[in-house]
């Protein structure tokens, strides 16, 4: 009876008749783009797609192996690649980046500019650091600058020297000696034209002592109201030396700051950045007069600093926080490690003794600010195995 039941040897397998098909390599054959037997889902995802309104999401669930990251991945470039980019998107998606805030150091400006525009600003200013150190060095070590200044000098030690033989005069006819001493003006009485020693002092008589004390303090006065003048007199040149450099940081300031309001004119927040950064370069000037630009500091490992490190120029530096120069459509980042670093971003801070610095070019993006105007891809599993970030994630 089992005979019956038995298959010949040539049924048990079928064989493909390769004259039915239209290639004789596999090279030739164009790639399959569309996944099979996925019918159900792929509508399911394009539905979810095609819902271009913030606040929903799409929750994809599957065996492993059948092939729910490929399915997503494709079809986003897919839908974004059908959508095109409209004329009026062409710099979408944007850059941010993260200045300093001249107002309140601790909170630092975030501004938006057209894509790939994020690394120009950061390399202007940078430029811009550098050509400012050259040419105040080279103006304000030019023998002109020099001569100004030095004039100014030269007329208030005249000034100072006149007013100090005036007061010395006066104490000569008053019978008393002006030496200048560290601790300020001392009066010494006088006899023959010579200062008195102690001894010639104690023997004069208590009415010539008396006589003596009553034109010290009239003298005294005198030195009082010529320190004041003296000092008046040093704010006044000082007040025109600063002007002098004023003037000197604005013709210096005044080209390179107009071409780049020039080049950044479509962006109100970055001209308002220049405006605050060039007020700041006049009032500091003294940092762009020698020396080169130190490099922009890089976070290596490095021993503990007992005191922080300074970068003189730290308010002019551009941190890119979203660089999307390489980013063609919307963004598309699958995250594969969403731990609450990689997803929300990190202050990066550096150690020194007592505790750590940090400051707004440490400040690096998450996987969401990166994704910001595009598409996000977590795997649930991997999120919710990472402790706080589901939480974060729902606020």
């Amino acid at each position: 009876m089992a005979e019956k039941y038995q298959v010949p040897v040539e049924h048990l397998y079928w064989r493909c008749d390769l004259s039915f098909l239209p290639f004789s390599c596999t090279a030739d054959m164009t790639p399959l783009e569309d996944f099979i037997g996925q019918e159900r889902a792929m509508r399911a995802i394009e539905f979810g797609l095609g819902v271009d309104k913030p606040g929903f999401n799409i929750f994809v669930t599957g065996l492993t192996g059948t092939g729910k990251s490929s399915i997503i991945k494709a079809f986003l470039k897919k839908i974004t690649s059908e959508r095109g980019v409209p004329a009026e998107a062409a710099a979408l998606p944007e850059d941010w980046c993260y200045v300093y805030n001249f107002t309140d150091p601790d909170r630092p400006r975030a501004l938006v500019i057209r894509r790939g525009w994020g690394k120009k600003l950061k390399a202007d200013m940078e430029q811009m650091v550098q050509d400012l150190q050259r040419e105040a060095k080279k103006m304000f070590e030019s023998d002109e600058f020099a001569s100004h200044r030095q004039a100014m000098i030269e007329e208030l030690q005249k000034k100072q020297q006149e007013m100090m033989e005036t007061l010395m005069a006066e104490a000569n006819r008053g019978g008393f000696f002006l030496r200048m001493t560290p601790p300020g003006i001392v009066l010494l009485p006088t006899k023959d034209g010579k200062p008195m020693q102690e001894a010639e002092y104690l023997a004069l008589s208590a009415q010539e002592k008396k006589q003596s004390e009553e034109k010290r303090g009239e003298i005294e006065k005198r030195v009082d109201e010529t320190l004041r003048e003296a000092k008046k007199l040093e704010r006044e040149i000082s007040e025109r030396l600063n002007e002098l450099e004023k003037q000197a940081g604005e013709y210096l300031t005044r080209i390179p700051f107009s071409e780049l309001k020039e080049k950044y004119a479509d962006y109100g927040g970055v001209l308002n950045y220049l405006d605050d950064v060039r007020a700041h370069v006049l009032k500091n000037l003294q940092k762009f007069k020698g020396g080169e630009a130190p490099a922009t500091p890089m976070l290596i490992p490095m021993p503990m600093a007992a005191e922080p490190p300074t970068d003189p120029f730290l308010p002019y530096r551009v941190n890119v926080f979203v660089d999307n120069s390489g980013t063609q459509g919307p963004p598309i980042v699958v995250e594969t490690n969403p731990n609450y670093h990689n997803l929300f971003g990190v202050v990066e801070k550096m150690p020194i003794v007592g505790g750590y610095i940090t400051d707004f070019t440490l400040i690096k993006a998450g996987s969401i600010s990166r994704a910001n105007g595009g598409y996000l891809v977590l795997y649930d599993r991997d999120v919710l195995a990472n402790t706080g970030v589901w939480e974060a994630l729902q606020r």
